[in-house]
């Protein structure tokens, strides 16, 4: 069973539970676990500015960390897209509140909150519906069946 993350209050800690979902998504949670303290630390405690700036050769570098290129590289990424949804929005939870806003109004036309974390690299249909989750508390979106 993996750690389920309180509600992110902040843009550090949106990232923080992306990422830890995407690292826990093929590797055994306990090992995830046991190296988060270095990982948290490598990647700047989640501050999306610093970690959008980084480089993958630099965190390949670091320590005590899990070296998956191809992770460590959508969390660059995923870093990137947050910037452009807070310079939008001013922050992640305004993002998704507006979402879940949109949706409400008009559900044919607007994507659901669990469809827009598919946007992010290496978030797919079943991190998704995880991070989807996290960020909104709704229980129905852990259900096979929900989009």
């Amino acid at each position: 069973m993996t750690h389920i993350h309180s509600k992110p209050k902040t843009n550090a800690e949106f990232l923080e539970a992306m990422a830890e979902i995407i690292f826990i998504s093929g590797f055994r949670w306990d090992l995830v676990h046991s190296r988060w303290p270095k990982i948290r630390m490598a990647f700047h405690n989640f501050d999306i500015k610093k970690v959008a700036n980084e480089r993958l050769e630099n965190l390949l570098n670091k320590d005590g960390i899990i070296k998956n290129k191809s992770k460590i590289n959508a969390i660059i990424e995923n870093a990137k897209m947050c910037s452009n949804i807070i310079n939008k929005h001013k922050s992640i939870n305004k993002w998704i509140k507006n979402i879940q806003k949109n949706n409400k109004k008009q559900p044919l036309f607007n994507p659901t909150v669990r469809e827009e974390m598919k946007k992010f690299s290496k978030i797919g249909n079943t991190t998704s519906r995880w991070l989807a989750y996290v960020v909104t508390r709704d229980r129905k979106l852990l259900d096979n069946n929900q989009t």
